[in-house]
C-alpha cells in the first residue's frame, strides 16, 4: 500500500509540474500559411469572404462529422458571422473590417476566450492569386494545455490551414474549369415589369455592385411587398470597352407595373417582347465574355442586325442563391436582333391583269 501511495503522489506531483509548466508557457502565438491557386483574385476573394462556403471547404468537417453551423443574418462582407457546435465544443467568427479583394479581418471566439485575430490576405501572382491564411492571438490555459500534449499551437494548426487551403484550391479550380456556351438560337423574348436599380461604373468594378445592387432591390422588394414574378436579371444600357465604362440596370421581374416615389433611386419598368439571340452559359460567370464573343461570332455568321430597340439581357436562372457550385450556374443572354420585313403580298388579280395601252 506505501509504494502505491508514493506512486499516486509521484504521479500527483508531476502533474503539477506539468501544469505549472504549461501555465507559465508563453501563450502568444501567430501561425500563417499561403498558396498559390490557379484563380482570380477577385474570383477567390468573394468566395473565402462568404461563410457559407466554408462548410464545403473547411478542413475540420472531417475530423468532426457532428459538426453543427448556424449562420448570421449576413454571411458575407463587414459584419458577416456563423457560429459552429460539435464534439470539440463550440464557438463563433465575425468578419469585422473588409479591403476589397486585397484582405479580410475576422475574429474567431472559442467556447467562451477572448477572440483572437483572423486575417485572410489576397495578392495577384500572374493569372493566380497567392492567398495566405493567418491567424493570431493568446491562448487560455486550456488551449496551452491541448496544444501541449500536440506538440503546440503551431502543429495543432499549421496543418488545418494547409489542408484547408488545399480544399480551395482542388474545390474552386475544378468548379471554375467546368463550364459550357450554347448558343440556343433566335426566339422571342417575353416582354415583362420590373423594379430596377442603374448605375454607371468602371467594368472591372460591375460584378461587386452587381451584387449590391440585387440585395438593394430584393430588400426593396421585401418591404414594399412587391411579388417577384421570376429569375433577377441585368440590361446592358452600355457597354464602353475603350474607356472601361458600363452603364447596366440590376433588375427584377414583378407581377404588376409600379411607379416608385420621385428622386428614388428604384424605378419601375416595362419592355415588350422581341426577337433576340439567346446563348446559355452554364458555369462561372468568369466565363461570360466568351458566351458573349460566342454570340456576337453567330450574329456575323448569319448576317443578323442587332436591333438597337431592344434590350442586351443577362437572366441569372440558377446562381449562388440556389447552389453554392459554380459549375451549376446558368445564366442566359439575349442579344436584340432586327426581324426582316415581311414582303408584300400582292392581290393575284393585280398579278394577272395587264394594263391597256
Amino acid at each position: 500500500m506505501r509504494i502505491v501511495k508514493y506512486i499516486f503522489l509521484l504521479i500527483l506531483l508531476a502533474l503539477i509540474a506539468i501544469t505549472v509548466y504549461i501555465g507559465t508557457q508563453d501563450g502568444h502565438f501567430d501561425i500563417k500559411r499561403s498558396k498559390v491557386i490557379n484563380i482570380p483574385q477577385p474570383v477567390l476573394y468573394h468566395y473565402i469572404n462568404d461563410y457559407k462556403n466554408w462548410e464545403d471547404w473547411g478542413p475540420w468537417a472531417d475530423e468532426d462529422k457532428s459538426l453543427q453551423y448556424k449562420y448570421g443574418e449576413k454571411t458575407h462582407g463587414l459584419g458577416a458571422s456563423y457560429s459552429w457546435i460539435g464534439k470539440e465544443g463550440e464557438g463563433k467568427m465575425k468578419t469585422v473590417k473588409t479591403i476589397e479583394t486585397d484582405s479580410i479581418y475576422q475574429k474567431i471566439y472559442f467556447e467562451d476566450s477572448e477572440p483572437n485575430d483572423v486575417i485572410w490576405g489576397f495578392k495577384k501572382s500572374g493569372n493566380a492569386t497567392e492567398v495566405s491564411w493567418r491567424m493570431k492571438g493568446q491562448m487560455t490555459f486550456m488551449m496551452k494545455f491541448f496544444s501541449f500534449f500536440k506538440g503546440g499551437m503551431e502543429n495543432m494548426v499549421a496543418p488545418m490551414f494547409e489542408k484547408g487551403l488545399n480544399n480551395i484550391d482542388n474545390l474552386l479550380v475544378k468548379e471554375l474549369k467546368t463550364y459550357t456556351v450554347k448558343v440556343n438560337g433566335l426566339t422571342r423574348k417575353s416582354g415583362v415589369y420590373y423594379i430596377k436599380q442603374t448605375v454607371t461604373c468602371k467594368i472591372p468594378s460591375l460584378p461587386k455592385n452587381m451584387g449590391i445592387m440585387f440585395r438593394t432591390i430584393t430588400k426593396f422588394a421585401k418591404d414594399n411587398n412587391i411579388t417577384v414574378n421570376g429569375a433577377p436579371f441585368s440590361i446592358y444600357d452600355k457597354y464602353d470597352t475603350a474607356n472601361g465604362i458600363v452603364t447596366f440596370s440590376a433588375c427584377l421581374p414583378i407581377a404588376e407595373e409600379i411607379f416608385t416615389s420621385e428622386g428614388s433611386d428604384i424605378e419601375g419598368g416595362r419592355f415588350y417582347s422581341y426577337l433576340a439571340l439567346k446563348t446559355t452559359l452554364t458555369g462561372d460567370y468568369s466565363h461570360s465574355k466568351e458566351a458573349w464573343d460566342q454570340a456576337y461570332a453567330e450574329i456575323a455568321k448569319r448576317k443578323w442586325m442587332e436591333n438597337p430597340t431592344g434590350k442586351y439581357i443577362e437572366v441569372y436562372k440558377v446562381g449562388v442563391n440556389q447552389t453554392r457550385k459554380a459549375s451549376q450556374w446558368i445564366t442566359e443572354i439575349y442579344i436584340p436582333i432586327t426581324e426582316k420585313a415581311k414582303p408584300i403580298e400582292v392581290p393575284l388579280a393585280l398579278k394577272d391583269s395587264t394594263e391597256v395601252q
